[in-house]
């Protein structure tokens, strides 16, 4: 590493860490989650970053070279299509098999655990999700313990191991050459939205609430050490950055706030308290709006979440959250797809004037930035919070 890619490194780092921490850094530090985005950028197809995980990573090599962030998110895309065609994955639809080369990969929500499965779920989740789960969602597995399973768990495994594995050795590249901060190192859900999102899933969790709800309080128990643990394990140790918890249906008007306290903030609190007690801290990704429930979430220990700010009233989240979890946010995704360069500026300015005297502020777009986002609306973004965010 050259001595300027090193002070690169230690001044983008300390940066991010200060405000996190509540501190005043040199300046508001940039933090921008640019998925499809990325795409566009660096001239490659939704189907060649999906498919080809070397163009996936040189996306970010671009991203990193030409704008300057003082974390990364990391590769654009969370999926790599050929490992889920290699278990034959039904719930997911990937550009250039089912969908245009330049369309955004889609989720295809189903009830996949079934209202009858709650009783063998909470008895064994592991089992269940083995013997049950898997064959149901994909077309490989149909056959607990045929050949063909048993092959096409080898292939996922091994597949799931490179992904990994390039993704580890693209951040020996970015770090070095580039001055990249990772924006976090480990990832965990809501146990409510392991739940609702890619098992239940939404018509199916809605149903249960009131056809069900003892059984989906015992499966959201059975969830919070799984999920405990899978945060831990994939920090690999790493605590300095936080974890990202992306957060769903606890958004409002999803649940409303009887349900969000009965339902949803016990044990996502619970899981949070555990990080923090193993000294990692919490990326709270809150999308959508959670004004409401702004004073529950000050109940968490201080520091122990970044809060992003997407639908929030920025203002009760400052009021109530601020000089406790550092904020991050809000720049709407939709400026940034619509709007001009001077709106953006305009914006970025007055979030800093209000929201980042005091330190413990980070800036960014309100959600992760797809395609639609235009490329001078992202440098103005940039341009404004250096030239008005210096403390």
């Amino acid at each position: 590493m050259s001595d300027d890619k090193f002070k690169l490194l230690e001044e983008r780092k300390t940066r991010y860490l200060a405000a996190m921490n509540l501190e005043k850094p040199d300046k508001v530090p940039i933090r921008l989650m640019l998925s499809e985005f990325s795409a566009k950028h660096a001239g490659y197809t939704f189907q060649e970053i999906y498919y080809e995980l070397d163009k996936n990573i040189d996306c970010v090599n671009k991203l990193l070279n030409d704008f300057d962030l003082d974390t990364t998110g990391g590769a654009p895309s969370l999926w790599w299509a050929s490992l889920h065609d290699a278990v034959g994955a039904k719930y997911l639809k990937f550009a250039g098999r089912e969908l245009d080369v330049n369309t955004q990969f889609q989720y295809h929500e189903e009830e996949y655990m079934l209202a009858e499965d709650y009783d063998a779920f909470i008895e064994n989740p592991t089992e269940w999700i083995l013997n049950t789960y898997m064959p149901r969602i994909h077309k490989e597995f149909a056959e607990p313990g045929s050949y063909r399973a048993n092959v096409a768990l080898i292939k996922g495994g091994i597949g799931m191991l490179t992904q990994l594995g390039a993704n580890q050795k693209a951040w020996g590249t970015w770090a070095p050459e580039y001055g990249g901060v990772p924006t976090f190192t480990a990832f965990s859900k809501a146990p409510f939205d392991t739940l609702a999102d890619t098992l239940r899933g939404l018509s199916g969790i809605m149903m249960d609430l009131y056809q069900r709800p003892e059984k989906v309080k015992a499966a959201i128990e059975a969830l919070i050490p799984h999920n405990i643990f899978y945060g831990m394990a994939t920090s690999g140790g790493e605590m300095e950055f936080p974890l990202f918890i992306p957060l769903h249906r606890g958004a409002f008007p999803f649940l409303n706030p009887k349900q969000w306290k009965e339902f949803y903030w016990p044990s996502l609190k619970k899981v949070i308290e555990a990080f923090w007690a193993n000294g990692k801290r919490t990326l709270f990704y809150a999308e959508g709006n959670w004004t409401p429930y702004l004073e529950s979430i000050a109940e968490l220990p201080e520091k122990s979440i970044v809060f992003h700010v997407d639908m929030t009233d920025m203002a009760q989240a400052k009021k109530i959250l601020g000089g406790r979890f550092c904020i991050s946010g809000n720049v709407p995704n939709t400026m940034l797809a619509f709007g001009k360069p001077d709106e953006v500026k305009e914006y970025v300015k007055r979030l800093i004037d209000e929201y980042a005297a005091d330190g413990g502020f980070i800036i960014d777009a309100a959600a992760v930035i797809l395609a639609d986002a235009k490329e001078e609306n992202i440098r103005a973004l940039i341009e404004a919070a250096r030239e008005y965010g210096v403390y």
